[in-house]
């Protein structure tokens, strides 16, 4: 349990670096104006933070830096809870409905008004195509033995199948099997569709409808829409403007990972539903971001379920602001009105 005064230190401290990347002196403690307390006596909280592991040394100063411990702390209990700006938040708002009614559109001028906002890079992933629903299915015939089948999602999503039947299906078989399944699956969500049609079949079975079983089943081995969900990096440079990404060294793993669009789908896609989260260094599991605190959420678009968005800077990252900035483009997303 810290002390209220060792609280305003470590507060002090982790303030001070994040302002200017450099290790912080018990000198430099002694002159601000909200620490009253001797010199002697700032030191020796400095020495009971860092045998708390909440502080260390760099080899090279005789400053204090935060370590990943101090980092949590912090954010866990320092940083205020998320506290909504009206004025700003709708602001916001309209700059994105400036933009666009379009989901990707808005969704990537997040991104960017994200970054923008904080200078660290952003990271935004679209709607997961599987948890789309259905909006309806279309048949195109092409002649007596292909067709092309429709599929339309309630995101406007359309993906397109061509089937090829054994033998000629008469033209009012397809028309009552495509009927069937928009009366009985509109509203099933994407990633159930191949399951629903299967039990669809199951009943057509029990009423010895052999010729639209047949159909239905075609029809399910064309569905799956395998679409990946959509990625947007917005102010990927804005790292180079970070002290601790000034190297080759430390540049480069950053750079190399965040170009690999599949594997940061995958990372993002994997990290759990949740409001705005803060992990530190080490906590990511990433070597790349073992330098790095990514600050991530949760978002919906128009009332929907969307995606998550991300914003990835250097452990020294102003964790106050880039909280509330996330809080404030969330809401400001949620607010948003798609096109109908």
């Amino acid at each position: 349990m810290l002390t209220d005064r060792q609280l305003l230190i470590l507060r002090a401290i982790i303030d001070d670096y994040i302002q200017t990347a450099q290790p912080v002196g018990s000198r430099t403690l002694s002159k601000r104006d909200d620490l009253t307390f001797s010199s002697a006596t700032i030191r020796n909280d400095m020495a009971d933070l860092e045998d708390m592991g909440l502080i260390e040394k760099p080899h090279t100063s005789a400053g204090r830096i935060p370590s990943e411990v101090g980092y949590r702390y912090y954010v866990d209990h320092l940083v205020e809870k998320r506290i909504i700006d009206e004025r700003e938040t709708g602001r916001l708002e309209e700059r994105l409905k400036q933009s666009s009614k379009e989901s990707e559109i808005l969704i990537r001028q997040a991104a960017d008004l994200l970054s923008d906002l904080t200078s660290y890079t952003t990271v935004a992933l679209g709607p997961n195509s599987q948890m789309e629903r259905l909006a309806r299915v279309d048949f195109m015939p092409l002649d007596e033995r292909r067709g092309v089948v429709l599929i339309v999602t309630d995101q406007g999503h359309v993906e397109h199948r061509t089937v090829i039947f054994e033998s000629r299906v008469a033209p009012e078989v397809i028309e009552e099997t495509i009927r069937l399944l928009n009366d009985r699956l509109v509203g099933t969500s994407i990633g159930q569709l191949k399951v629903r049609i299967g039990e669809e079949v199951a009943k057509l079975q029990l009423a010895q409808r052999q010729q639209y079983e047949n159909m239905m089943q075609l029809i399910q081995s064309t569905v799956g829409i395998q679409t990946p969900s959509s990625l947007y990096l917005g102010g990927k440079k804005n790292i180079f403007n970070q002290p601790e990404f000034q190297t080759i060294d430390t540049l480069r793993p950053f750079l190399e990972w965040i170009d690999e669009q599949e594997r940061l789908t995958h990372w993002l896609e994997s990290l759990p539903n949740r409001e705005i989260y803060v992990s530190i260094g080490s906590e990511n599991g990433i070597v790349a971001l073992q330098n790095c605190s990514v600050i991530t959420s949760d978002y919906t678009l128009d009332g929907k379920t969307f995606g998550t968005i991300a914003m990835i800077g250097p452990t020294r990252m102003d964790y106050r602001h880039g909280v509330q900035m996330m809080g404030q483009i969330i809401e400001a997303l949620r607010r948003t009105k798609l096109d109908e």
